[in-house]
């Protein structure tokens, strides 16, 4: 039996450093990878930056990797710290401007214009999604577009699988009263 391409190999091909496994990698998760951080982050910009910061953090790292077992609860779990790093980024971003706009009114007694990043244009789920809380969102996107089990889930955003079902459930019921009744969403599997 050829056991050349068994997870444990692959794993210790990518912690030695070996491009082509990196590129293998990139091949088998890359569009899930990239389905999440833009259901995290709203925007294709932000997914596709999130992305590869995930892989350039996956090089340089690369020597962690041979103490990894679930390599694509690793991946999501590099995806969801780098667009939390973000997050916290462009939240000190926002406070800043918020600062600067308000010394300008104060200054010139005028009412400063500060404008948020565009909606996505007549995408209702996609606006939806947005507007959930952080925690559900990241849920939301690691299940739907990661593919990942609540477990691996838990594992990535360092909580129970009890607690990643149950922002999921609430996401979705969320997502159905600003959707309408109508509107079909998957339903909200309790299985790990």
């Amino acid at each position: 039996m050829d056991d050349s391409n068994t997870p444990e190999r692959e794993i210790a091909r990518l912690a030695a450093g070996d491009m082509a496994a990196f590129a293998r990698l990139y091949d088998r998760l890359g569009e899930r990878l990239f389905a999440a951080a833009r259901r995290m982050t709203g925007s294709v910009e932000g997914a596709e930056e999130a992305v590869q910061e995930v892989f350039v953090a996956l090089v340089r790292g690369r020597e962690k990797l041979a103490t990894v077992s679930d390599l694509d609860g690793y991946v999501f779990t590099t995806l969801r710290h780098s667009i939390g790093r973000r997050w916290r980024s462009l939240a000190s971003e926002r406070r800043s401007l918020d600062g600067l706009r308000r010394s300008i009114e104060e200054i010139h007694g005028t009412e400063g214009r500060v404008t948020s990043a565009p909606r996505l244009p007549d995408d209702e789920l996609a606006a939806a999604v947005a507007a959930l809380p952080d925690a559900q969102r990241e849920v939301v996107a690691l299940r739907i577009d990661g593919g990942l089990s609540f477990e691996e889930i838990a594992a990535a955003i360092d909580t129970n699988p009890n607690t990643a079902a149950s922002r999921y459930r609430s996401a979705l019921e969320k997502l159905r009263l600003t959707l309408g009744a109508a509107t079909k969403l998957p339903q909200h599997p309790v299985r790990p």
